[in-house]
């Protein structure tokens, strides 16, 4: 009996204890209603938690170490973190799987707007970053998806991967960047699909020591250089559009007015010296 009675007791308190930690992976904390920071609310966050950022502008740098989603109230164009510390990113993401950042407005650090660093299965959506160094950087992260992003007027890449494999970039922009719109170095079979890459400084999208990638549906208008692949095999390419800036297209321009100005004075002489 006492041990038929032991082995009960130890399962119902298993038992509760799975309970409770099914409750706290459940919970949703509120920002600034729960705690007064983000950083505040993720310290204080269990794994699993959801952080729910209510619209404002919040001046903090945000470290992430476990399995969390944080997501604003009201979307990127009523919610901003700006850096405090400008020499940090603003998210950075590091040595964790399953964490979401969604819907920021991300602006001011001198690194970048959000740093993943060995961080798998995780996601970045509907966000707006400018104003950074780069504006997202994986480094050695794979498996994560970038959806719905604007990743625009950085300073450096809008998007940047290192060392990073099989993560899926899909429908973001990256757009005016001081540099690359899009750039992959030492990151192997990663999905780039319909991003919209306008006006960067140097290249579109840039594919450098990568391979295996694939380019399917992106849109890649008057950068310097549309899709530059370099010391990379095996890159799929399928219906993206290209078309070089207007470096590439004077010349174009030029030919065919020489060709309408030709035409005009030929006209012009023939007329004057028609007897």
């Amino acid at each position: 009996m006492n041990k038929r009675f032991m082995a009960a007791f130890i399962c119902t308190i298993v038992l509760i204890l799975e309970t409770s930690g099914a409750d706290i992976q459940a919970a949703v904390i509120h920002v600034p209603d729960n705690y007064k920071t983000i950083h505040d609310a993720v310290k204080n966050a269990h794994p699993k938690d959801t952080i729910i950022v209510n619209e404002g502008v919040y001046r903090e740098n945000i470290v992430i170490t476990k399995p969390l989603t944080i997501k604003s109230s009201k979307g990127a164009d009523a919610t901003s973190v700006q850096a405090d510390n400008s020499d940090e990113p603003v998210f950075k993401v590091s040595n964790v799987s399953e964490v979401s950042i969604i819907g920021f407005t991300i602006s001011g650090s001198a690194a970048s707007g959000i740093y993943f660093l060995n961080s798998y299965h995780s996601s970045i959506s509907n966000n707006k970053i400018s104003n950074n160094e780069i504006g997202i950087f994986l480094h050695s992260s794979n498996n994560n998806i970038l959806a719905n992003n604007q990743a625009d007027s950085n300073k450096q890449s809008g998007i940047y991967l290192e060392l990073s494999d099989n993560n899926t970039l899909k429908e973001n922009n990256a757009n005016q960047n001081n540099d690359k719109g899009i750039f992959l170095s030492s990151s192997s079979s990663n999905s780039l699909i319909r991003n919209t890459v306008y006006l960067n400084a140097w290249n579109g999208i840039t594919l450098w020591s990568s391979h295996n990638n694939t380019l399917q549906d992106n849109k890649v208008l008057r950068n310097t250089y549309g899709i530059v692949i370099s010391e990379s095999e095996g890159t799929g390419l399928a219906d993206n559009s290209t078309w070089s800036n207007v470096n590439i297209i004077m010349p174009v321009l030029l030919i065919y007015m020489g060709i309408i100005l030709y035409a005009i004075e030929k006209r012009i002489f023939a007329m004057l010296y028609t007897e």
